[in-house]
């Protein structure tokens, strides 16, 4: 008899939970994915999704180019003072790792549709602004916000950085997300036709594709988005500079969505040259945004019986390492590869641990890497491995490696 297909609950819809959604009801599963958002528009601003996250996503059929994304090619690291300190080319025919993969920039809510669109054609069932109140580990439930209650055979959390599960399975008292580095960040953005129509910032625009300025411990990264309709800007700054304005009752409005204003933002950075701050100028006086940038030491275990983290549930890390969202893509590949179409219930547990095992040790690299460059180790000395181990990773590969290996150890 062939073994029955899993009934599998997602709990969130942001990049992890559709990723994970689409891998695992390729494999045939029963997928069911709850997010509380009362919309599937997602909302958020960019990241740079590196050569291993595309190459994932390129295996889940989403082409980042074809959504909107816009690959990196010239990139300008400048002091804070404007000094160029390295010019680099990304993306050169030459050195793109193996197996394929872009470094790319993507706008969020641009591959959020992506991810989204696909899961449903595949026949995901999507329950839009539905809670989760609480899950029964011990059981395999979950329990909703209107009082009912859904028995599954496995429960993946990939609900964020303020999980709703994940104080099911650590003590949260002990183990919880904090402000390990230290900074906050400002986000908006600014149309291409804007900047290129402005006389002091025109020219470094057309010419590089990435602009980042740096010093006095604060940052600004600037690249194109939206088929290159839009720049994504991030302002990294010591929090003690606009934690006055990052503070409210509600952690997660703090975190994500807390408004400052224009005077705030260029009071921090006055001492930037007069392209940078063109960028504030330029944008919506309304659009700025405070994110106060959290991440988390290891913590005891990502799973218990058949309930698991995934993403920000499990490891929220900060930006500095370009990695928190294709940690969470190659967390979702790696479960679909964990969890094929003649997986057996039994056979779940071993495979959740063995998740853990192999994601854990990637994961601690890219936390630590991001805290060491948060505190200013950005030389190409200390950059170039790390990228090569971020970017050359094959995730759908090595956990096809370790199940085959498993299964000769088994035999």
């Amino acid at each position: 008899m062939a073994p029955l297909k899993l009934k599998l609950a997602i709990i969130g819809a942001g990049i992890g939970g559709p990723a994970a959604a689409i891998a695992l009801a390729r494999n045939g599963h029963h997928v069911t994915l709850y997010e509380r958002s009362t919309t599937t528009s997602e909302v958020g601003y960019a990241f740079r999704i590196t050569p291993n996250s595309d190459r994932c996503l390129k295996y889940l059929g989403v082409d980042t180019i074809d959504g909107g994304a816009v690959e990196s090619k010239s990139v300008c690291l400048m002091s804070a003072e404007g000094e160029i300190m390295h010019q680099i080319t990304e993306n050169k025919d030459d050195e793109k790792p193996k197996g394929g993969g872009n470094s790319v920039f993507a706008y969020r809510p641009q591959l959020h549709n992506q991810l989204m669109k696909i899961a449903t054609e595949i026949g995901v069932e999507m329950r839009i602004g539905v809670k989760v109140q609480s899950v029964d580990v011990e059981h395999t439930k979950i329990k909703l916000e209107d009082g009912s209650e859904v028995s599954v055979d496995l429960i993946i959390a990939a609900d964020g950085v303020h999980s709703v599960v994940r104080p099911h399975i650590i003590d949260t008292r002990k183990h919880y997300p904090t402000a390990t580095t230290g900074h906050n960040a400002f986000r908006f953005m600014v149309s291409r036709s804007d900047a290129e129509s402005d006389p002091t910032l025109s020219a470094a625009i057309r010419q590089y594709r990435m602009l980042s300025w740096f010093g006095n411990n604060r940052r600004i990264l600037v690249y194109p988005v939206d088929y290159g309709k839009q720049f994504n800007i991030t302002c990294t700054h010591p929090q003690e500079l606009s934690d006055q304005e990052a503070t409210g009752n509600d952690a997660e409005a703090v975190a994500y969505n807390q408004k400052t204003s224009l005077a705030t933002a260029l009071n921090i950075y006055a001492s930037f040259p007069p392209a940078a701050l063109r960028l504030f100028h330029l944008a919506s006086p309304d659009g700025f945004r405070i994110w106060k940038l959290c991440d988390m030491d290891e913590i005891p275990r990502w799973s218990l019986k058949h309930t698991v983290l995934l993403g920000d549930a499990a490891h929220p890390v900060s930006p500095f390492g370009f990695s928190g969202a294709s940690m969470a893509i190659e967390d979702a590949v790696t479960l679909g590869e964990l969890l094929p179409a003649d997986i057996e219930r039994e056979q779940v547990r071993g495979r959740l641990e063995l998740y853990e095992t192999i994601r854990k040790p990637r994961v601690g690299r890219v936390r630590d890497t991001a805290r060491k460059v948060a505190r200013g180790a950005d030389s190409k000395e200390f950059m170039g491995p790390y990228l090569a181990f971020l970017g050359e990773h094959d995730a759908v590969g090595f956990a096809r490696e370790e199940v085959r290996k498993e299964g000769c150890a088994a035999g």
